[in-house]
């Protein structure tokens, strides 16, 4: 595939979006998204913003393929996802996309180390392995101290910092953040995002979803959606508009 329109190759892409559009039925239909052509290249740190109702949550379930477009192409790390099952999208979502939320979704009773290790539950690595991964993944994130303390013995930007080790042990192609930041405090916060920083620098590609502008506005790229389109990407230097 060649560079068209702005758009880089898929050999070149953590991510790409072709003219991808989403309706859920009505009456009336609603069309959330209208047409969104973006790609992520590998390395690239960036934040989509946008208001509610924009198609920012909407786009966020297509990019992690947990809902199928209504049409337009969508490829991850040079795989065409159109036609794929829904277990081949499972094994997407498994090997490929580091999901981090709002919520930080630890299971209660059980050390970090464990909970990062649930990130590899169903890839067919053995416990001992890892067990050994999730203390890496602990270490890149800063926790290697904490990695037998359970949840409610850490502080909110520790347990989200565990949710970011569980998004990192499977060495996904990206990781897809949806407000990271949402429940934490502002020192938090700021910790939380050197720590994407540095993970961008040592090449972990991430796209953060965020209606923070501040947050968003600290980072290398920046797309605004509204309307179900692409209004800005601040890396083009050029506003998209559309009729």
């Amino acid at each position: 595939m060649n560079e068209e329109n702005g758009i880089a190759s898929c050999e070149q892409n953590a991510l790409m979006l072709q003219n991808v559009v989403k309706e859920y039925p009505g009456p009336p239909p609603v069309r959330a998204l209208a047409g969104v052509s973006l790609n992520v290249q590998q390395g690239e740190l960036l934040g989509i913003v946008g208001a509610s109702g924009s198609g920012k949550s909407t786009l966020l379930h297509v990019m992690g393929t947990l809902a199928r477009p209504t049409s337009g192409s969508i490829f991850i790390d040079g795989l065409d996802t159109a036609g794929m099952s829904e277990n081949e999208l499972a094994g997407i979502r498994s090997k490929k996309i580091g999901f981090i939320f709002q919520e930080f979704f630890l299971l209660p009773g059980v050390s970090a180390v464990e909970n990062v290790a649930n990130g590899l539950l169903y890839s067919g690595i053995q416990k001992t392995e890892r067990i050994e991964r999730s203390l890496i993944a602990l270490q890149k994130v800063g926790l290697s101290h904490r990695s037998n303390h359970h949840p409610n013995e850490m502080s909110g930007g520790e347990q989200q910092r565990v949710a970011v080790a569980r998004a990192l042990v499977n060495e996904p192609t990206f990781i897809l953040a949806d407000e990271p930041t949402g429940n934490l405090d502002s020192r938090s916060t700021e910790a939380l995002m050197k720590l994407f920083v540095e993970l961008n620098q040592s090449g972990t590609t991430i796209v953060l979803i965020t209606h923070d502008l501040e947050v968003a506005h600290s980072l290398p790229r920046r797309i605004t959606i509204k309307d179900g389109l692409v209004e800005t990407d601040s890396q083009l230097s050029q506003e998209i508009t559309h009729e």
